[in-house]
């Protein structure tokens, strides 16, 4: 809101003019522009600016709201902008929906009526807008006028000078700011636009003069923050979740942030080689010189983008380290990998996925083959808040001498639409006035941004027609734009097949990668070389380790034989006696049998006398009883009487009998058991005899068993001698340690050979890649010395370079088959990338056609640039991540939240520039950005003044180091070291003032242009500081310090010195003006506020410090940090001379450093 775009000051030469009463209007009859002659394609619009005010006054009114900061001296903007702007036509009619409300005056006006910061103050600016617009509507009643095909069209009436008075009036009002600041003159800027012929056909596609139409307001956002509504848009989109990584991590608070990972690459030098290893270096190489390889940090930054799938990677870039070069091997990395991908296609038409997306523009459909994914990713954005930053850098990469002399012809051979480039470079091919060409090598870069640039970018481009009977730059326009060419391929045969295009890429290819291959090994022989001597001092130790432990352990073998020795004496000690013990005991035995077969003889004898004998006769006795019993009853029953007895004697001898029967039987009986018992009696008894005779053969055997025993003598016994056991297990485990302990001495010893014969080989090989790779191989003073080790990025060496850089060219020249074999497809592509170019798309373009469209232009041109402010006009119809690459240059002077918007977009995110140069320049009071950040409850970290976008990415980049200029320690990301640009003393005063040491001196590999210089102006004096007090002085500026600096102008301008190459700034703005007006009598002078000169370089720099001398604060503020005279001295190439009161300057904090360096010298006065 509070971001507010300047408005020019009037001048003729920018068609900038004051609405003075009594003189017409631009639009209207007798004003100069009437008389210009136009094309037929060419119209007038005119921007009115009302209420016109300075931004320095509006500072002022907010920091008396809030209440001044106490350091706050010259920080207040310069310029003026205005409170509300509309665009009318030729004839003055204003064009619908062209108004215009500045946001900045509207909540000035808010905040001066409520005192507090409102936080719908977009919804209030949009209400304030159309209120006004609808004022402006009443005064100004709509007329019906004949249009140029005959038909009646409504448009307003023609703006007079009393409705612009009036309009100022309401305007102001609206805003809420007419008591608060002055107004001084409607401002009016023209502009020529080209109409557009909508009905004529070419081929269904647009023809030329396919610019804005005239009927159109220009696209402007000419008087508030252009990023305002893409913001909007993104934090609603981050609301939803709809968020990439780049933009995640830059959003990332300092609290989230992981700083343990952090690897400073000053101090960890190994992991510097392993990110810069040849598997790391990218295969395509910017055709440079091929012994101008890059500076080791700018291969480590490369090397570490490119290994990265998406986020942010921060590059510190000092002034004079080449931040472009690393730019352009980027980029030249990047075409090829895209190559690479195109090669692995059999079919070119494969390189689109067959879905098509289609689209109404006026009366066309416009048809646009969406692309394979695997083809995409490689768009690349440089983008800046600075446009001088962003116009170099794309400037220089397809200028002519941005490649090699030893490169021209085979960059002719590729062919890579050099007359477009030229034509890109050289300006308008429209243009009046005759231009010096500047000439360029290929179309690999292209300015678009702004609507100026986007429209020479579209009729240069693309719509550029042949016209040989002009005679001016481009070789009589014989060139033809990318629509023409694209036509002429569809109408012929493609003279080289896609396959052999292919086949060419990858013979290039293939010499890369052979010498990737050799550059591998000697980086795997620099791996097993790194601390080769303690390698074998570890084997030697290793041998004797070794050979120790045999030694240790031979004596702890013998120690153990001959404890085993002593055990196995006492078990036979221990056996013998045992012995003896059991020959005592075996007599013993003997003895005891003998008495016990005695014994038992005699009871076996007496069983058998005495109880078998008595058993026997009762045996007998008793069967001898049975016997008498069994007669006797046999004879009983022969005796039993017959029927007739028992008739007799009526039963009675039947009784007697049976009586006599019974006691028969009961006899019998008795006689059986009796025998019964007679016969177990004898039994037993021999059971008995059994036994004893068992025990006597027992006792025998025994007996004689011990008597063979004692015949036989007594074996010793085996001892179970536990002390013997043990001794024989040591004895086992010495002779299993001795063995070990021989075997491992024997490999020592073999490890030692076999490592000194590999050492030896190595270093011969060693030594055959350090003679070949010269400074571009890690020898052992490669670590210790610090200029030579950063001075060169390893391994890329001439053969390696020349491969790559050959390479990208054969990209190139793929990119161009691949045209020839799709040019319909490509053409129509391209018509929609134009449709968005030209701001001719239409609104709800489906994100997938604006993408692929896009794709298609970045396929042609590799890079494109644009301002931050530019972007959301630019790629606005994209969606999140859907570019593949942001190079952010300049980044130390941008706000975090100008490149919000990118990030989003975007996948990876190269983010250059440096903290310590020129920060972020705000239009709003400290006081007041803190007031709005307390009601917003936003974080600190994110005020305008105090961070930028290279901080933020700075801090989430792990590989880095520290930077202590100005006494708070800061992590830089990539640190690009190599100092090319400022001769001494310049560069040792930046490098102190700034950057503790870090850069190392890289102009001594120059010495051709600083000895051209010296021939050429052997008498410039070197430089110094003209000590010059001053007995005078109109705010900042000191007349006697300009009447140095005119001598010193004079002197060159004497020697016929290139004014161009003379810079003279200052820290103030009263002694800016003072300079610029020099710079009025010195063409191509280049005069301003140090702030101006950031970007920019020069042979000669004049630093004119200025500084009232009753504003010490002024001072103490211009030496509160070191940015501003890092800045300032960096400019300067060959001189530096300061004119300023070395008392009052020297002993201010880095100006003490400068006063050092410089030798005093007294003014001159005549």
């Amino acid at each position: 809101m509070f971001s507010p775009q300047r408005v020019e000051r009037v001048s003729k030469e920018r068609l900038v003019f004051a609405a003075l009463a009594g003189q017409p209007l631009p639009w209207e009859a007798g004003h100069e522009l009437s008389g210009w002659r136009l094309r037929p394609d060419q119209t007038w619009q005119h921007v009115v600016y009302l209420g016109i005010y300075r931004l320095d006054e509006l500072f002022e009114v907010l920091s008396r709201l809030f209440g001044p900061s106490p350091e706050s001296y010259d920080e207040r903007p310069a310029g003026e902008s205005a409170v509300a702007a509309f665009t009318v036509d030729e004839h003055g009619h204003m064009l619908p929906d062209s108004l215009v409300l500045s946001s900045c005056a509207v909540a000035t006006g808010e905040l001066l009526r409520t005192r507090r910061v409102r936080t719908d103050l977009l919804s209030r600016l949009g209400a304030a807008t159309e209120d006004l617009d609808e004022s402006l509507q009443k005064r100004l009643p709509a007329v019906t006028i004949e249009s140029e095909d005959g038909e009646p069209t409504l448009v307003s009436g023609v703006v007079d000078h009393r409705l612009l008075s009036d309009y100022q009036k309401v305007a102001v009002q609206t805003a809420g700011v007419d008591a608060a600041l002055s107004f001084g003159d409607i401002r009016i800027r023209s502009q020529l636009v080209v109409r557009r012929d909508e009905d004529e056909p070419v081929a269904n596609e647009c023809c030329h003069g396919c610019n804005r139409p005239a009927a159109r307001a220009a696209n402007h956002d000419f008087l508030n923050s252009p990023i305002m509504r893409d913001l909007g848009r993104v934090a609603e989109k981050i609301d939803k979740g709809d968020v990439g990584v780049a933009l995640r991590d830059y959003l990332r608070p300092e609290t989230d942030l992981a700083t343990t990972g952090r690897v400073d690459v000053r101090d960890r030098i190994d992991a510097v080689l392993a990110a810069t290893a040849p598997r790391a270096v990218p295969a395509g190489r910017w055709p440079s010189h091929p012994e101008h390889a890059l500076a080791l940090n700018q291969q480590l930054a490369v090397s570490t983008a490119l290994g990265t799938s998406a986020g942010i990677l921060g590059v510190n870039g000092p002034p004079g380290t080449g931040k472009t070069t690393m730019l352009r091997d980027l980029v030249a990395a990047l075409v090829v990998e895209r190559a690479r991908r195109l090669a692995a296609l059999t079919d070119p038409a494969r390189a689109f996925t067959g879905r098509q997306q289609r689209y109404v523009t006026g009366q066309r459909t416009r048809v646009v083959d969406v692309w394979q994914p695997d083809l995409t990713g490689f768009e690349m954005v440089v983008a800046s808040a600075n446009n001088g930053a962003v116009q170099n850098v794309t400037d220089e990469i397809p200028a002519a001498d941005a490649i090699d002399d030893s490169w021209r012809e085979r960059a002719a051979a590729a062919d890579y639409f050099p007359d477009i480039a030229t034509a890109l470079l050289t300006g308008r091919p429209d243009a009046k006035q005759p231009q010096v060409v500047e000439q360029a090598w290929g179309l690999v870069a292209a300015r678009l941004g702004n609507k100026t640039n986007r429209s020479r970018f579209l009729n240069t481009f693309w719509y550029h027609k042949p016209d040989k009977s002009r005679k001016g730059p481009g070789e009589g326009h014989t060139w033809s734009g990318m629509l023409a060419v694209l036509k002429g391929y569809e109408q012929t045969v493609p003279d080289v097949g896609w396959s052999m295009a292919v086949s060419r890429f990858r013979a290039a290819e293939a010499r890369v990668e052979a010498v990737r291959r050799k550059r591998a090994e000697v980086y795997r022989d620099v791996e097993r070389r790194e601390h080769p001597e303690n390698h074998l001092a570890d084997l030697r130790h290793a041998v004797k380790v070794a050979a120790d432990a045999v030694e240790s352990a031979r004596l702890r073998h013998g120690a153990a034989l001959d404890a085993e020795r002593e055990r196995a004496a006492e078990a036979d000690r221990i056996a013998s006696a045992l012995q003896a013990g059991a020959e005592r005991d075996a007599r013993r035995r003997a003895a005891a049998a003998d008495q016990t077969l005695a014994t038992a003889e005699r009871q076996v004898e007496h069983l058998s006398t005495g109880r078998r004998a008595t058993a026997e006769r009762t045996l007998w006795s008793c069967e001898a009883e049975l016997s008498r019993w069994l007669t006797a009853q046999a004879a009983h029953q022969r005796a039993q009487p017959g029927p007739w007895e028992w008739l007799r004697t009526l039963g009675e001898a039947q009784r007697r009998w049976s009586y006599h029967d019974g006691q028969l039987l009961a006899g019998v009986r008795q006689a059986q058991v009796a025998l019964d018992a007679a016969r177990a009696e004898r039994a037993a008894v021999q059971v008995e005899i059994d036994v004893v005779q068992r025990a006597v053969d027992t006792a025998r055997r025994q007996a004689d068993e011990i008597r063979r025993t004692l015949a036989a003598g007594v074996p010793k016994p085996q001892v179970d001698h536990a002390p013997l056991t043990a001794a024989r297990r040591t004895v086992a485990s010495a002779e299993q340690e001795l063995s070990t302990a021989v075997r491992t001495h024997r490999a020592a010893e073999d490890a030692i050979r076999a490592a000194e014969a590999d050492l030896s080989a190595l270093q011969a090989r060693l030594v055959r890649a350090a003679s070949a790779l010269g400074r571009h191989f890690p020898d052992p003073g490669w670590h210790a010395d610090r200029q030579r080790r950063e001075s060169a990025a390893l391994w890329t060496d001439r053969e390696w370079n020349e491969a790559r850089s050959d390479l990208f060219l054969a990209a190139l020249a793929l990119h161009k088959a691949f045209l020839r074999h799709n040019a319909t497809r490509m053409r129509r592509n391209l018509q929609a990338a134009m449709d968005l170019v030209g701001g001719d798309a239409p609104a709800d373009l489906a994100p997938e056609a604006a993408l692929a469209a896009w794709q298609s232009l970045f396929f042609v041109v590799p890079v494109v640039s644009t301002t931050f402010a530019s972007y959301d006009r630019v790629f606005g119809h994209l969606g999140r991540e859907a570019l593949g690459w942001l190079l952010i240059d300049e980044a130390g002077q941008a706000t975090p939240q100008n490149a919000v918007g990118a990030l989003w977009r975007t996948r990876r995110a190269v983010v250059v520039g440096d903290p310590l140069q020129l920060e972020p320049i705000t239009t709003l009071p400290v006081r007041t950005e803190q007031a709005i950040r307390t009601e917003r409850a936003v974080d600190e970290q994110w005020l305008t003044g105090r961070t930028s976008v290279q901080r933020l990415a700075d801090r989430l980049t792990p590989l880095g180091t520290w930077l202590d200029g100005d006494g708070n320690p800061t992590w830089v990301g990539v640190p690009l070291t190599v100092h090319r640009r400022c001769d001494q003393p310049m560069f040792d005063i930046v490098n102190r003032v700034a950057y503790g040491g870090l850069m190392i001196d890289g102009t001594g590999t120059d010495t051709g242009a600083r000895d051209r210089f010296q021939l050429a102006y052997p008498t410039l004096p070197p430089s110094k500081w003209i000590d010059v007090a001053g007995t005078g002085a109109r705010g900042h500026w000191i007349p006697d310090q300009g009447r140095q600096l005119d001598r010193i102008l004079a002197t060159l301008a004497e020697l016929d010195f290139d004014m161009s190459e003379v810079m003279v700034i200052g820290p103030f703005r009263d002694v800016a003006r003072e300079l610029d007006r020099r710079a009025r009598r010195y063409p191509g002078l280049v005069a301003g506020t140090v702030h101006t000169a950031q970007g920019k370089q020069a042979e000669v720099v004049v630093l004119v410090l200025g500084g009232a001398p009753d504003r010490a604060g002024a001072r103490r503020w211009a030496s509160s940090r070191p940015n501003l005279l890092n800045v300032a001295v960096s400019r300067a190439k060959r001189r530096l001379y300061v004119i300023g009161d070395r008392q009052a300057w020297s002993p201010l904090p880095y100006f003490q450093i400068l006063a050092a360096a410089l030798p005093p010298q007294e003014p001159v006065r005549r």
